[in-house]
């Protein structure tokens, strides 16, 4: 689950020419299943830079098809509903056919593409939506906070400030023509943020960086790039820092899904998705 889209402070000019974010993902994309969380970056940094455990489908359980019925009946109930498939569950998460179509554009929005729906790209988003439910079970089990309709009202002002300079409508007529809703985008940036916080609670406490590590990146990444603007370590080595200890967070969040993938019964419903 993989960045929350914050605005970016002014560049450093001591930091020009090192490179677009060496080593960190592109908006957009995610690492397994997410948007990588990270924190503020130091403003003096910018620009540096199986499917184990998984049940084949004619080992379902009855008890969790009857689960997946039970999700389509209830949604069937409701007056005026539209039927919507469910092609994933996970333990007692359900994904539906519209999340996955949903995520595919809220990706290609944000990084400012068109949206892919091949098979492989509805497979790749599937997975990546297998491991946000695995995270969001987590955070349901452990009572993490959520971001509040208020919170997410204020990232969108700043993504809105960000991409299309604080005007709403500008964003509102953008958002329609990639299908997508102001409220689609506000959910998207919510969830980007409690991915944030899950990461930061569950991981980062853990992650110490030794010095060494801090050095080694300094002096393959930074020093001596450009002779005209010189950078000395006690300037950036809060931001490498905190630079390593994503990374690190990262890794740890990667074992953790492995982990979880392999004690959680996951059912596909659509054989293309497998």
């Amino acid at each position: 689950m993989r960045t929350p889209i914050s605005a970016r402070g002014p560049r450093d000019p001591r930091m020009q020419g090192f490179g677009d974010d060496a080593g960190l993902v592109p908006r957009g994309q995610v690492a397994r299943g997410f948007r990588r969380a990270r924190g503020p970056r130091d403003p003096r940094m910018q620009g540096f830079g199986g499917d184990a455990g998984l049940v084949p489908r004619g080992q379902v359980a009855r008890g969790f098809r009857t689960l997946a019925l039970c999700i389509v009946s209830a949604a069937m109930s409701l007056p005026g509903a539209i039927v919507d498939r469910v092609a994933i569950t996970v333990g007692t998460k359900a994904i539906t056919e519209s999340e996955i179509v949903l995520r595919i554009r809220l990706e290609a929005f944000q990084n400012g593409t068109l949206p892919v729906f091949t098979p492989a790209s509805r497979r790749e988003t599937a997975e990546r939506l297998i491991d946000l439910k695995l995270v969001e079970r987590e955070m349901d089990l452990g009572h993490y906070a959520r971001t509040t309709p208020a919170d997410a009202k204020t990232l969108v002002a700043a993504f809105t400030a960000e991409h299309y300079q604080s005007n709403p409508e500008a964003l509102r007529l953008s958002l329609a023509t990639a299908l997508l809703t102001p409220e689609d985008l506000a959910n998207e940036l919510a969830e980007q943020a409690d991915l944030l916080s899950f990461l930061n609670l569950r991981f980062r406490p853990s992650v110490q960086i030794p010095d060494r590590d801090i050095e080694k990146y300094f002096h393959e990444n930074i020093e001596g790039k450009d002779p005209a603007k010189p950078v000395v370590l006690s300037d950036v080595r809060a931001g490498i820092e905190q630079i390593l200890a994503t990374q690190r967070a990262d890794l740890d969040l990667e074992t953790w899904l492995r982990d979880q993938r392999k004690t959680t019964r996951i059912i596909y419903l659509v054989e293309d998705l497998r």
